[in-house]
């Protein structure tokens, strides 16, 4: 992957957590969720604008339920964005894919 890590791969905690599902709350850092490095997702200011077009309550230190309904959107925004933030919606896509067959919503965990 270019943009997103796995647990396994993480170097700090300075992170966004896509975590599968919505968040039991107590739980960090599982093997199945994506990370992006919050530098990558600051660098990628298409990305972050789209987001909080799409949820202006969006939270980079909380937490964030997304459902398909809202990724979808997000995506229909983000085509308006320069190339690298649509890249990294489009690697985000290929996972969620796969994980929107089986939960409701993928909750981000800010840092």
């Amino acid at each position: 992957m270019k943009y997103f890590v796995r647990n396994s791969e993480r170097e700090g905690t300075c992170y966004h957590e896509f975590y599968k599902g919505k968040w039991d709350e107590k739980t960090f850092w599982k093997k199945d969720s994506l990370l992006l490095h919050d530098d990558v997702m600051f660098k990628n200011q298409g990305f972050v604008d789209a987001v909080m077009e799409v949820i202006p309550t969006y939270d980079p230190f909380g937490e964030t339920e997304i459902t398909l309904e809202i990724w979808d959107k997000i995506g229909q925004v983000i085509k308006e964005k320069d190339e690298r933030s649509k890249e990294l919606y489009q690697e985000a896509d290929v996972w969620l894919n796969d994980v929107f067959k089986e939960y409701e919503c993928i909750t981000i965990l800010g840092i």
